[in-house]
């Protein structure tokens, strides 16, 4: 391996080391704002085996409604996993967190009752392949619950700013996408969305708005 492609890899990870310092922080202040509201309301209809995808630093686990009886937290980034284990110990349930990506979930088929889709298909490598497994791992009356930011409708002022600025964006925050349609690539990969509902998050985070949130369906 050239020099070159380490100093490029080692960039890389203090990208994401310095990019999950900095999230924790804004996810404080959050947790102190209405998306505590947001988690907890969107979290409310998850029950048995919980899966959550791209579970970060773990900030769900504080949202979990009593039927929900055990976590499987997937996170593919070390250093967020390392900050997540920590409120996965005082979780009020046996919650793991493991290792692994979106787009190839270290699961069985038909293996959670609920899954978790909060703030991360906006940042995975591949949307419609993530969502796929989910779909996969979900058990037949399974609940798919949602919490995405999506792109503004088209001619939208706010939809072209979000294309052009997208580039600069996804580099300062971890490969977070601003023009990602959660809802169209949930339905493509075999989800009923009609309990997910358009809302705004303009008031929480004014740059990633407008939202949808809602429980899906394994059709």
């Amino acid at each position: 391996m050239s020099i070159r492609v380490i100093r490029r890899l080692d960039e890389r990870a203090h990208r994401h080391r310095a990019f999950a310092w900095s999230y924790a922080a804004l996810a404080h202040v959050a947790e102190r704002t209405s998306m505590a509201r947001l988690r907890t309301g969107t979290l409310a209809a998850a029950h048995g085996r919980l899966l959550v995808l791209g579970a970060g630093q773990g900030h769900d686990l504080a949202h979990l409604p009593a039927a929900v009886t055990e976590v499987i937290a997937i996170e593919p980034d070390p250093s967020m996993r390392r900050l997540g284990r920590r409120r996965a110990a005082a979780a009020p349930v046996p919650a793991y967190y493991v290792g692994g990506l979106a787009e190839q979930l270290p699961l069985p088929d038909a293996s959670v009752d609920t899954a978790l889709a909060a703030l991360v298909l906006c940042s995975v490598r591949d949307p419609g392949q993530s969502a796929r497994e989910l779909r996969r791992v979900l058990r037949p009356e399974g609940l798919l619950l949602v919490l995405e930011h999506v792109r503004a409708a088209d001619g939208s002022r706010l939809g072209r700013l979000q294309d052009r600025v997208d580039p600069l964006w996804r580099y300062l925050s971890g490969g977070c996408h601003l023009d990602r349609r959660a809802r169209q690539v949930l339905e493509e990969a075999g989800f009923d969305t009609a309990g997910v509902r358009d809302r705004h998050l303009a008031k929480v985070l004014p740059l990633l708005d407008p939202a949808v949130q809602g429980v899906a369906h394994p059709r």
